[in-house]
């Protein structure tokens, strides 16, 4: 690989100094050094794996160009190859941002609440991109998004096993669901998914973005943020969101559990604990104990609809 990212940090205009593989579960990512003229800059470089590699490839760069005439934060595109002829896979690059995850924001007892109410903010500015600035072809048109959202749990059920069983019937509720107000959604809108940099909030990897239910999205990131008995930072997100977007929360309820429900199935896919196993190495049985298994443990209770209530 790093015969490859010398060949990249070329095209960047430099000679690779070092480089350092970023986490994640799908792509892969690196932060890479690069000396150019006497001066050392540093670079985010994703390189996108799997049968729909380009495309995840096109939303981001097609979003990214977009963002900021929505006064939406967007990484500096520096060098684009959707054709993988510099790593073998398609690639963006772009300027390397300092920041703060709101996933770790969120940890912090004086910054939590500030974090929860910009995720909510920054996700209502998302979804007031007008979709006819949205390439069909890249994004779908969201008529049938709940129907997808269904047929995905069905199949993923069906991988999961006996574990997907007991929440399977739920497919057919959420396929009943409508979108009201179709909008640009995001698909992994999480806290760990935006950084917080000193000129703003940015929000990346939109490698599952489309049109559909924007409170798919909100509902998505609740299941997140109220992890760990973190109900009232997830509150302040879901009430800062739908103050700035204007929409009702009706049905937000159905939207949580089927969220939850999704993530659950993923979460125990055998392909995805073995990617987890094996990026963790000799860490995952901690990282099991501590974290993956209450975090289960709290989706299947979102999916079973034990929700936190929200007052309004």
């Amino acid at each position: 690989m790093r015969v490859r990212l010398t060949v990249v940090a070329k095209a960047l205009g430099g000679e690779l100094i070092r480089h350092k593989k970023l986490g994640g579960l799908g792509n892969e990512g690196f932060r890479l050094e690069v000396r150019a003229e006497d001066r050392v800059k540093k670079f985010a470089v994703k390189l996108y794996q799997g049968r729909n590699a380009r495309l995840k490839a096109e939303k981001e760069l097609s979003l990214y160009k977009l963002m900021p005439r929505y006064g939406l934060r967007a990484p500096r595109i520096v060098l684009v190859d959707l054709d993988g002829e510099l790593a073998g896979k398609p690639l963006l690059a772009w300027e390397w941002i300092e920041g703060v995850t709101a996933e770790n924001m969120l940890e912090r007892k004086r910054s939590g609440m500030v974090a929860a109410r910009a995720l909510g903010a920054a996700l209502a500015k998302l979804h007031s991109i007008p979709l006819r600035e949205l390439n069909p072809k890249l994004f779908g048109r969201g008529e049938s998004f709940w129907e997808g959202e269904a047929e995905a749990l069905r199949l993923l059920a069906r991988l999961a096993g006996p574990r997907g069983r007991a929440i399977s019937d739920l497919a057919d509720t959420v396929e009943e669901l409508e979108v009201e107000s179709p909008s640009l959604v995001h698909g992994d809108y999480n806290p760990g998914n935006v950084l917080m940099a000193r000129d703003g909030v940015y929000i990346l990897d939109f490698e599952d973005a489309r049109v559909g239910d924007p409170v798919f999205d909100v509902a998505y990131a609740y299941a997140f943020m109220s992890a760990g008995r973190k109900w009232e930072l997830a509150k302040a997100f879901v009430l800062e969101y739908f103050r700035l977007s204007g929409l009702r929360a009706r049905c937000f309820s159905s939207r949580l559990m089927a969220a939850a429900a999704k993530l659950y199935l993923f979460l125990n896919l055998k392909e995805v604990i073995s990617v987890f196993k094996r990026k963790m190495g000799v860490l995952y049985p901690l990282a099991d104990l501590v974290f993956l298994r209450p975090f289960k443990k709290h989706l299947e209770m979102l999916a079973g609809g034990r929700l936190a209530r929200l007052r309004h």
